[in-house]
């Protein structure tokens, strides 16, 4: 960056003429160190032998996490590097520190700092918003309850010993996933030198090669809707986004207007494939699938969670009641269609979830879209935030549902365990669109997950499994279970990975929600028969013809309007 001083950067004193003066009060990035004595804590580069230039070392997700020297992990307490951040974060919590960013990128940037100090992703207003499993909205979600500034809460949720070391190693690990400003603009990554920084790309909102943080961990590793997958997709290798594939960047279609971004529930995000596809858009919108989301049809298979369960388990080598038993990688072959609050449908994909060990109980819910009742958040002053700020988030502006399913104590430990059905909305890969079969042949919806489980510290060997969900007129069902009988670890037990082993089959089942889509059987057939005569008396070739196919497919009355005025 052209005029930018190691001081403007890095801090320190740059009037001092010996090292350890110059050094004092220098920010630099650190590894996540993780062993015997470092519990996913800060750890110098120097300390584990990882100097070398930040520079790709491979070509896949993890490119830019440093080996390291293994002859001095032993002395450092450690066994591995779980990563690497930017200077720009707290050593302690590993959240983003305003206070470090506004003497240093705010140097040059005081505004920009302002602004995302104080938006949704700086602050991280919506996730820190979970504050109790038992809520009921915006109610339990895959990522938990959020850890910091939050543990005599959450303590007194708990029915089992939850220690403060115990809170600490989940507030680590759920920050590990949040940005601060070099994670969007750093761009080592590039591979053109250690120094390198940019408006946000495509690599850079996947973490910038350091493995499944920012947003590779909610699109591809929880929800399966990836844009990028390839490496970063669970199962690997997923079909890529289309739009990726045209070498589309996340900013194309989610654009930032003074650090906000268009997400999940954004009339701005889905407004934006009218820049490239008006004419579909247009015919789309006064068709009989006008209220229809482009990605209900054209995102298919996906992949990720099948299940996931809050128990006992392992955060950074720390043992803790709220381990994140989330390795169910799998697929589904297709999303299942819900309406959401403007009454547009949308796919998402329904997975059975619980934590356990609570002492509070959350009733059945029926079918909710998350929404945030303002509340006021603690902040953390340490690092440069307000004592408190305020969080809200109305039922429009997100498409992310769920289904509390409620309170169970017939699990061996005896203790409550709060059930639901996470619905998370899939926006990606977008593709080749569903059958038309696939909604218009029957009123209920089907669809397919197959999993295999392994997590070293839980299971001995790797153990698969599949399910069927069915949604229609009587609710939502997860039928036809199966699975290997797993062989656990040490002293885990099967409850605190996969209690589905030890409930009814029938636990996660719904009813008393209408899933059913609109079916008509005549009216379908008449449709069908009159697009495939049109589209096999339709001759024309060339840009033109693909066109008007494209639109047929859409808008058939439009198709046949436009060919009239010709």
């Amino acid at each position: 960056m052209p005029g930018a001083t190691c001081v403007d950067c890095h801090l320190g004193d740059g009037a001092k003429a010996g090292k350890e003066g110059a050094h004092q009060g220098m920010v630099r990035p650190f590894l996540v160190g993780v062993g015997p004595r470092l519990k996913g804590q800060a750890l110098p580069r120097e300390t584990a032998g990882a100097l070398k230039a930040l520079v790709p070392r491979a070509n896949d997700m993890e490119s830019m996490i440093p080996e390291g020297d293994p002859a001095k992990f032993a002395a450092a307490g450690i066994k591995t590097i779980a990563n690497i951040h930017w200077q720009d974060r707290d050593p302690k919590s590993f959240a983003f520190s305003p206070a470090v960013a506004e003497k240093t990128c705010g140097r040059c940037h005081a505004q920009e700092v302002k602004e995302y100090s104080s938006s949704e992703m700086g602050r991280l207003k919506h996730q820190r918003s979970y504050r109790s499993w038992s809520e009921q909205l915006p109610g339990p979600q895959n990522c938990g309850m959020w850890f910091g500034q939050n543990y005599d809460n959450l303590k007194g949720q708990t029915a089992v010993p939850y220690s403060e070391a115990q809170n600490a190693a989940s507030d680590r690990s759920c920050n590990m996933c949040h940005p601060g400003c070099n994670d969007c603009h750093f761009k080592p990554h590039e591979g053109k030198g250690s120094h390198s920084f940019g408006l946000p790309d495509t690599a850079s909102c996947y973490g910038g090669g350091r493995g499944s943080i920012c947003h590779a961990g909610p699109m591809d590793r929880r929800r399966g809707a990836g844009y990028f997958r390839g490496d970063y997709s669970f199962p690997p290798n997923l079909p890529q986004d289309t739009h990726f594939k045209a070498g589309l960047q996340c900013t194309d279609c989610h654009k930032p207007v003074n650090h906000k971004f268009g997400h999940l529930g954004s009339d701005q995000a889905r407004a934006s494939c009218g820049n490239c596809h008006a004419g579909i858009v247009q015919a789309l919108a006064s068709s009989v699938h006008g209220k229809v989301d482009c990605t209900a049809c054209h995102v298919t298979l996906v992949g990720a969670y099948q299940y996931t369960f809050w128990g006992p388990g392992m955060t950074f080598g720390v043992e803790t009641p709220y381990g994140k038993h989330k390795e169910y990688y799998g697929t589904r072959d297709l999303p299942t269609i819900i309406k959401n609050a403007d009454g547009r449908w949308i796919g998402v994909k329904p997975y059975p979830m619980a934590v356990l060990n609570q002492t509070r109980e959350l009733a059945p819910t029926g079918l909710l879209f998350r929404a945030i009742p303002k509340r006021e958040i603690p902040g953390n002053p340490a690092i440069g935030e307000p004592t408190l700020f305020e969080a809200v988030r109305g039922v429009r502006e997100v498409n992310d549902a769920y289904i509390g399913v409620g309170t169970r104590n017939d699990l061996p430990s005896g203790n409550k365990a709060i059930l639901w059905v996470q619905m998370d909305k899939m926006s990606h890969a977008i593709g080749k669109p569903r059958g038309c079969p696939t909604c218009h042949d029957s009123y209920a919806q089907v669809g397919k997950s197959q999993w295999s489980y392994f997590e070293k510290s839980d299971v001995k060997k790797a153990f698969k499994g599949s399910y069927t969900v069915v949604a229609d007129r009587d609710g939502i069902r997860f039928t036809d279970q199966v699975w290997e009988q797993p062989e656990m670890a040490g002293a885990r037990k099967v409850e605190d990975i996969a209690p589905f082993t030890l409930l009814p089959a029938s636990a996660w089942d719904v009813k008393g929600i209408d899933f059913s889509l609109p079916y008509d059987k005549r009216k379908t057939d008449s449709a069908r028969s009159e697009l495939d005569a049109f589209l096999a008396g339709y001759k024309a070739s060339g840009a033109e013809g693909k066109k008007i196919r494209s639109i047929a497919y859409h808008n058939l009355a439009l198709a046949k309007a436009i060919l009239k005025q010709r």
